[in-house]
């Protein structure tokens, strides 16, 4: 059963079809735990994902920001159920009917899965921020079926994306202006299929290749993306950014494997940071993310804001905790960080909004990671 339960989390998922999730790259887990919200803010090289332009706030007192190792798995909060249900059904005495009772359970929730990893380094030199990193990502979204049809019992969409991407960004007037771009070249393999309860219970053994033989897709694209940041110097006490960036200029393409479009994103961060190790920085951020309505999937506003804090409890040499709160899609997201030498452990909940307008379907969702960095 833990091979069955190993093969529909990891080889899988990218956008299930009938749910209206935006399609995305990577989802960084400090970042979501501030609600996404990130265009202004920068500092670490997750900038690369959110606004090359980020790459000129890494400090130039860390000298280099490495993320050598690290993983994160996610999961939604159904998922988990799902998971755990199934467990018990694959043990009964009669599998086939116990994995139906647990299908019909679920028709209609989206079933989250993933794990990836993003070793990363970034370094400010002069006027320059530089960031090299490469990617790997795995996600399932899997939805049983709301009735009995040729389809079977339970669709499955899932992905692998892997590749390496870069950045650079370039400060001026005193490095009040930060101007960046980022380049990434991945690869993604697809699969799009439905599956039947008899087949999760025959095929349990080896499900990972049973599913991938006969439908994977796979393609590769290059994007582009251009960002820039400009301090407008204090406001209420707090140092205030303005960004903008433009992702994915002219889509990611991977043919059938499905696209990424290009999103124009506008966000203003502030920022008050002291010297204190003691509840010494605070950043609060608001993002509007595709301005311009390239998602396709609906028109809503509400799904494109995005807004957070982060705090730094502690920080000190070989230690430090942060607390992150926000709002995702209109939902609720939290997390927590602890550092401890080279050690780094982020917790994480958000919400992705799988219906066609904010509120409608929530879709909770939790995310853990663990980091050599330094």
């Amino acid at each position: 059963m833990k091979r069955l339960i190993l093969t529909l989390i990891l080889p899988f998922s990218f956008a299930f079809p009938i749910a209206l999730e935006y399609p995305y790259v990577y989802k960084d887990p400090r970042v979501m735990g501030m609600g996404g919200a990130y265009v202004a803010v920068g500092g670490t090289s997750a900038s690369l994902f959110y606004n090359p332009a980020g790459l000129g706030k890494v400090r130039k007192e860390a000298g280099f920001e490495v993320d050598l190792i690290g993983a994160t798995v996610a999961f939604s909060e159904d998922g988990y159920n799902f998971v755990r249900d199934l467990d018990r059904a694959m043990r009964s005495d009669d599998q086939l009917n116990a994995t139906l009772d647990v299908l019909k359970k679920y028709r209609g929730e989206v079933l989250h899965f993933s794990a990836d990893t993003f070793p990363s380094v970034a370094k400010r030199v002069g006027n320059f921020g530089v960031a090299l990193g490469g990617l790997f990502v795995a996600r399932m979204d899997a939805v049983p079926h709301q009735g009995f049809s040729s389809q079977g019992l339970l669709s499955i969409d899932g992905s692998v994306t892997y590749g390496g991407l870069g950045g650079v960004s370039y400060g001026l007037m005193g490095e009040r202006l930060i101007l960046g771009v980022g380049i990434k070249q991945l690869t993604r393999e697809r699969v799009q299929r439905d599956v039947t309860a008899r087949e999760l219970v025959e095929n349990q053994g080896d499900l990972s290749s049973y599913l991938w033989s006969e439908a994977k897709r796979v393609g590769s694209a290059v994007g582009l993306d251009l960002g820039v940041i400009y301090d407008v110097g204090a406001l209420f006490g707090f140092k205030t950014s303005l960004g903008a960036s433009y992702l994915n200029v002219g889509g990611l393409n991977f043919g059938g494997a499905g696209t990424v479009p290009g999103t124009l994103n506008l966000g203003v961060a502030l920022k008050r940071h002291t010297d204190s190790s003691f509840l010494g920085g605070l950043t609060l951020a608001f993002d509007v993310v595709d301005v311009t309505g390239n998602y396709k999937q609906d028109r809503d506003l509400g799904k494109r804001l995005r807004a957070g804090a982060e705090l730094e409890v502690w920080r000190g040499k070989l230690t430090g905790f942060t607390l992150r709160l926000g709002s995702y899609q209109g939902y609720w997201t939290a997390g927590a960080e602890l550092r401890l030498l080279l050690l780094r452990i982020v917790a994480t909940t958000y919400a992705e909004e799988v219906g066609a307008y904010s509120g409608q379907d929530e879709n909770r969702r939790y995310m853990l990671s663990a980091y050599l960095t330094w």
